[in-house]
């Protein structure tokens, strides 16, 4: 498992409202688990700190 924070923005490319860390086999299913989570209509999934995708 590997550790994934996901930050949720304001807008896209704006402030960070809000940080949930999570854990995921890979970085498929870490983004599909924040694009999943109604809480994350505008986020940016990363880890090892480099963006790995940012969900509109």
């Amino acid at each position: 498992m590997k550790h994934y924070r996901v930050n949720k923005l304001a807008k896209a490319g704006g402030i960070i409202v809000k940080t949930k860390d999570m854990l995921a086999p890979g970085d498929k299913q870490a983004v599909q688990a924040a694009r999943d989570d109604a809480d994350c209509p505008v986020c940016e999934v990363w880890s090892a700190g480099q963006k790995v995708t940012t969900i509109l």
